[in-house]
């Protein structure tokens, strides 16, 4: 609810697969109303908020898709950054993100519509050996008790955030997997790919998108030797089907540093790094993360 009736605006910019929407959040007198803008983002996309408040003492709370949305700093200015995770399956259609001002003189909620489209992810059709895709009733256990530690791990987004620069990408290669594929194993409908899978010579250097924290650096049965890293405020990456891993569960790891090398193992059909990324529990495309520009480039954003 609106405390007095000052006159101001904020400029937001919310941003997702490269396209951007700026808009002008004006304080409204009491009973006022806006149309809310629409924002249409794709499936397995990143939309960035971007406000510009008052002060360092204005908070900023977002709710979308009944998750939090949280929000920090660039670089030690006024503007704030949420970031928000399109799963890869998200349901097509549209709803109501809310982002909440509060400074020392008014507090205000705003809507914003997010249109959800289609993007029409292709069918990829695999051939494994078949003990990689009828599995036993012991390997079945293994499986489920992994994929539950994995559920655990990306429950946790209380990590404060532990970067401050661009991500880059972990090596380079061909991406031979796309992202979000429909895949077909052995004749079978399987999940969606998560990540991208990026071809690379036995042994080639992995590094570390990202600075961040080692949560998971072991070897499981369809990702092989895995690394995941937390970043901070839910958001983490995923290293897999590695022949080496060069780090520890609670390492903390720089931006650019060598945490393994390209391998097999797990269920694989060659060499290559599966390169995957969540964002508040969403299977996001990690190459949005190389689109982030973190570094810079809303410094222009100011209060109206």
């Amino acid at each position: 609810m609106l405390k007095g009736s000052i006159s101001s605006a904020l400029l937001v910019f919310l941003v997702a697969g490269g396209i951007g929407l700026c808009t002008s959040w004006t304080v409204l007198a009491d009973g006022a109303s806006v149309d809310p803008p629409v924002f249409q983002v794709r499936q397995g996309e990143i939309v960035e908020i971007v406000l510009s408040v008052p002060d360092h003492s204005t908070s900023v709370e977002g709710t979308w898709g009944g998750r939090n949305i949280p929000f920090f700093q660039l670089q030690d200015s006024t503007t704030l950054l949420g970031l928000v995770g399109v799963d890869l399956d998200a349901k097509l259609g549209t709803s109501s993100l809310k982002v909440t001002i509060v400074s020392s003189q008014w507090t205000e909620t705003r809507k914003f519509i997010i249109e959800i489209a289609d993007a029409s992810f292709p069918v990829q059709m695999l051939q494994l050996p078949r003990n990689m895709v009828d599995l036993d009733a012991d390997t079945l256990k293994r499986v489920r008790k992994e994929a539950k530690l994995l559920r655990t791990l990306f429950a946790q987004t209380n990590t404060p955030l532990a970067w401050t620069d661009n991500f880059i990408v972990p090596l380079e290669g061909k991406i031979s997997g796309a992202f979000g594929r429909q895949r077909i194993i052995n004749g079978q409908k399987k999940n969606p790919h998560t990540g991208e899978d990026i071809s690379a010579p036995h042994g080639a250097k992995v590094q570390a998108s990202n600075r961040g924290i080692v949560r998971l650096a072991d070897e499981q049965f369809f990702s092989g030797k895995s690394i995941l890293i937390d970043h901070g405020l839910g958001l983490f990456t995923m290293y897999f089907h590695l022949s080496e891993m060069f780090v520890e569960e609670g390492n903390t790891v720089d931006r650019g540093e060598l945490i393994g090398l390209v391998g097999s193992t797990g269920r694989a059909t060659g060499p290559h790094l599966h390169w995957g990324a969540r964002l508040n529990n969403a299977r996001v495309d990690p190459y949005e993360l190389i689109q982030m520009k973190i570094g810079g480039r809303f410094n222009s954003v100011r209060v109206q």
